[in-house]
């Protein structure tokens, strides 16, 4: 099952039901600098009640920006630890941090036994990167070698990343990451649940998520387990997907939409015909997916998901 990545925003948060889930958190962000406003008492108290559940907490990227630029991001570095912080977020939303200061924090991060994450992206909707600066700054913060690399999306979703300024997914964008790196080492922060809804269908429950809502995370654990109606009957991760990501995509939406041809495939996806046809040949190889003949043309083929793995 992927990472959830969940966004305290000094709201009221249930902790009964964060206890419950707690397996199922990768790290608690107090984000925006909100813990800047809190006194020290208050925020070592609010670290603490998640630290004693085993949840890691980050104080998010831009508390980091905001100390270089101030010229004092050791000394937040070191209180940071002092605080109870357990996860660092590496991230150039604001400035552009050199890489000698993303290597500064990271081997504090790793001389710590901390993890960390970094971030590509622009808080900025005037100031957005293209799909090819994403890509190559998601392959230059792999080399720093973080769980993930988290594409930027705020805590509305909107105008920024992989979503337009009307929060609808730019599917093109989520495709051609998901071809460049493996989905794993990727995640997707996605604040809005119809998004989440979208992301575990299109990419499969394994699917990274971030900028999560507390009070959202039982309804996106029921849609990444196939519980609710718009994920019913989704394929649990137990179902073993080999090769590269477009391999799971493809699968993924087979099952989900199946039987297809590979133009309904390609219609679906967005992927081009070459990768298209070298994913299908390994998924009827593997014996995940069923190759048949269409009665009326036997020149064309239709797919779909084995009948034992469903």
């Amino acid at each position: 099952m992927g990472k959830n990545m969940l966004l305290d925003k000094l709201s009221s948060v249930d902790m009964d039901v964060i206890s419950s889930l707690r397996e199922r958190i990768y790290v608690m962000k107090i984000g925006w600098t909100t813990s800047m406003l809190l006194d020290e008492k208050t925020l070592i108290n609010r670290i603490k009640r998640y630290r004693d559940l085993g949840i890691d907490v980050s104080p998010g990227g831009t508390t980091l920006e905001i100390a270089y630029a101030k010229g004092h991001l050791e000394r937040t570095l070191s209180s940071l630890l002092q605080y109870g912080f357990s996860h660092l977020e590496i991230s150039e939303g604001v400035i552009d941090l050199p890489d000698s200061q993303k290597k500064k924090i990271v081997d504090f991060a790793k001389s710590n036994n901390i993890p960390f994450t970094m971030e590509v992206g622009k808080k900025s909707e005037k100031n957005q990167l293209s799909l090819d600066e994403t890509i190559e700054g998601v392959n230059r913060d792999l080399e720093y070698e973080p769980d993930v690399v988290i594409v930027e999306g705020r805590e509305t979703g909107k105008g920024v990343g992989v979503f337009d300024i009307e929060g609808l997914i730019k599917w093109d964008w989520v495709t051609r990451l998901a071809e460049n790196f493996p989905i794993e080492k990727l995640m997707f922060e996605a604040p809005v649940e119809r998004q989440q809804v979208e992301l575990v269908i299109r990419m499969g429950n394994t699917v990274n998520l971030g900028n999560i809502a507390p009070a959202s995370l039982a309804a996106l654990e029921t849609q990444r387990l196939g519980l609710r109606g718009d994920t019913f009957g989704i394929p649990s991760s137990s179902t073993s997907v080999e090769g590269p990501p477009s391999n799971k995509f493809i699968y993924y939406v087979i099952s989900d939409h199946g039987p297809l041809d590979q133009a309904g495939i390609m219609d679906l996806t967005g992927l081009n015909r070459k990768t298209v046809q070298n994913a299908l040949k390994e998924l009827v190889s593997s014996g995940i997916v069923r190759e048949s003949f269409y009665r009326n043309d036997l020149r064309k083929r239709i797919y779909s998901a084995s009948s034992n793995l469903r």
